[in-house]
């Protein structure tokens, strides 16, 4: 097995102009890490010079580490391998926004839309780490989805300090050298890079939080971006509007302005959601029903399989961002003992899931604790197909969908399913966002078991 120092590499996570992520383990601990290498592009080398950028490195790890804060990912050490290069460990998470929002090398490309709260609660972790960032005198100037990691329990870290910039500090930039990333970074970054201040952070906040709310950068469409989300209003279009401002002195003060603007409309969001749930409800509002297929399509499939790396979404009848194409309009009935069936196929499922976040080889042990037990009075529990998985799939919760009451467990959404992608990565599904996923067995995900009965 490859190795940097004392830490075991397993697998390839990312890698950029500077440098080069892996997924590493501690040998000794087994604790799972991501471990960033000095590893410039040559090209990029040959321009700035390695001694400069060694230097700009070591103080991402530093700027990292001396920043104790919820919402910033910790730097735990900082070594040379057997040729001199540094590297530092920091918090492995399996998830990023980025990836959570279905974003590409195609950026421009609609992507995924979050429930308002959602959204607004990754925006708002985000301003809270970058409120301590301004504080100690950084701007990180390079603020976008697969910059901000989450947690199994929905928490945010910021990460990839490498393009920040001290107060007072003067980084010696090459004319060719680009600092942020498109779309993202505000006008007045894009034309002199040392000048900005704390705005150019919350400017691209704003832009991801335009994206979550509306699937699109607000450079290319919405306008107002409640054209895009119904659930938005004049307030969240003010909002948006201030904290894209082209100009610096038009957007929020701070980020802890930014933040309690933002309380005050998702407040005001619940407020309004909860008044209109006062209102009679049509029965047929009482499920999902956009795009939903009524007609009886037979018992998902049952059996595990492994599907090798190259599928695509169409594999399992997905569309490009791995949603269903056709949701299946299914009705579930609690059973009273902890358990919900599924009248059409006869499936059973856990109506909660395990208490905590599992690997793979836990979840599968969590399932085999079930059936030793005879929970339920089933002794065939196993974790689910995708198949099987996509029946508990709806489309993103808006407006009056808020007035149904679930009858899941919504705390545990991030779900293992018994299918394999390859030997170290299995697929899950996302039953807040409707989407399907694969992970490595090392990520952590919700346990929600499946039965058969005989009808």
């Amino acid at each position: 097995m490859k190795t940097i120092g004392k830490y075991q590499i397993l697998g390839l996570l990312g890698r950029g102009g500077m440098g080069t992520v892996y997924k590493a383990r501690h040998p000794e601990l087994g604790r799972i890490v991501a471990l960033k290498l000095l590893a410039p592009m040559d090209m990029l080398e040959a321009i700035i010079g390695l001694p400069e950028l060694t230097r700009r490195f070591e103080a991402e790890a530093r700027t990292m580490a001396g920043l104790n804060h919820e919402n910033i990912a910790t730097v735990w050490d900082l070594e040379r391998d057997d040729r001199g290069r540094p590297f530092f460990i920091m918090d492995y998470f399996c998830n990023n926004v980025g990836a959570v929002i279905g974003e590409t090398y195609r950026v421009e490309a609609p992507s995924r839309v979050l429930r308002i709260d959602r959204a607004a609660d990754i925006a708002r972790q985000t301003l809270e780490g970058l409120a301590r960032l301004h504080a100690a005198g950084i701007v990180h100037r390079d603020m976008k989805p697969f910059n901000l990691l989450l947690t199994a329990s929905g928490g945010v870290k910021i990460i990839d300090f490498g393009l920040s910039k001290l107060r007072g500090e003067q980084l010696k930039l090459h004319g060719s050298e680009k600092v942020g990333s498109p779309y993202y970074a505000p006008p007045e970054q894009e034309a002199d890079a040392e000048s900005v201040g704390p705005a150019a952070d919350l400017f691209s906040v704003g832009v991801m939080l335009q994206r979550m709310l509306t699937g699109r950068l607000p450079q290319l469409s919405c306008d107002p971006p409640s054209a895009c989300n119904p659930d938005l209003d004049f307030q969240w279009d003010s909002f948006l509007v201030r904290a894209v401002a082209e100009s610096p002195d038009e957007r929020f003060a701070s980020a802890r302005a930014m933040i309690e603007t933002l309380d005050v409309l998702l407040a005001d969001w619940r407020a309004r959601t909860a008044n209109s749930c006062v209102l009679p409800l049509d029965s047929d509002a009482a499920g999902p029903v956009t795009n939903a297929d009524k007609s009886p399509s037979g018992p998902p499939r049952s059996g595990s399989l492994r599907t090798g790396p190259k599928v695509g979404p169409e594999y399992f009848g997905l569309d490009e961002l791995w949603r269903p194409q056709r949701y299946a309009a299914n009705e579930f009935a609690a059973r009273g003992d902890g358990t919900v069936l599924h009248q059409e196929t006869g499936l059973v499922w856990q109506q909660g899931a395990s208490d905590y976040p599992l690997t793979r080889d836990e979840a599968q042990d969590y399932v085999d604790g079930l059936n030793s037990r005879g929970y339920a009075d089933c002794a065939d529990w196993r974790l689910p197909t995708v198949s099987e998985l996509m029946t508990l799939l709806t489309p993103v919760a808006q407006g009056r969908d808020f007035c149904v009451a679930p009858v899941f467990d919504t705390s545990r959404s991030r779900l293992w399913s018994c299918d394999r992608r390859t030997f170290a990565q299995s697929w899950s599904a996302d039953t807040e966002l409707g989407f399907i996923s694969a992970h490595d067995h090392t990520c952590h995900n919700y346990a929600r078991a499946v039965c058969s009965i005989d009808r």
